[in-house]
């Protein structure tokens, strides 16, 4: 008699699990108020042609176009203050370098409408959020376009750097102000 009881309560068990299996676990959401678009939610000021081994990732507080390559690789558009010379050394210092930079023995390259600079190390590379990466490359180009300081950086482990110098190239060639 027990065991009839048993089995003649498993469906009603069953029924009770499956109802409550199938509620909607996430309501709707009421928006009660608006935000004003940020430089988070829009393009930005600037447009490129990014190379196709590229993916975008989002931009950040201070990197207004953000990509990656491979599997480490970086490279960041952003728009900074200062000049070409106090923000080559900051560059250069992350790869333990404290020689002074002279602006005009950095080799050129066309960008923006004027010539930008670029710079160039190689060794053990210190980030500012306390990454580390060893045998890196920097692959970096500044040039100074309507009052701002337009800068490129790629970062990644040297050979990778090495191997996307043309890109990286044909992507400064690329900036444009959007219109």
């Amino acid at each position: 008699m027990n065991s009839r009881k048993l089995l003649l309560g498993i469906p009603t068990l069953l029924a009770g699990i499956l109802l409550v299996s199938c509620q909607d676990e996430n309501p709707p959401i009421e928006i009660t108020e608006r935000r004003d678009l940020t430089s988070y939610d829009t393009e930005g000021n600037l447009k490129v042609a990014m190379p196709s081994e590229w993916r975008r990732v989002p931009s950040t507080r201070f990197r207004d176009y953000n990509c990656r390559f491979n599997e480490d690789g970086e490279v960041y558009i952003s728009i900074a203050s200062g000049g070409i010379k106090e923000n080559a050394e900051r560059w250069l210092k992350q790869f333990g370098s404290s020689d002074a930079v002279v602006v005009e023995e950095l080799a050129g390259i066309e960008s923006m409408g004027a010539t930008g600079r670029l710079i160039e190390a190689q060794g053990t590379f210190q980030g500012m959020r306390g990454i580390t990466i060893e045998d890196a490359a920097l692959l970096g180009m500044m040039v100074e376009s309507a009052g701002n300081l337009i800068t490129v950086k790629m970062v990644a482990k040297a050979d990778e750097v090495a191997a996307q110098r043309e890109n990286f190239m044909a992507f400064c060639r690329s900036i444009e102000w959007r219109k």
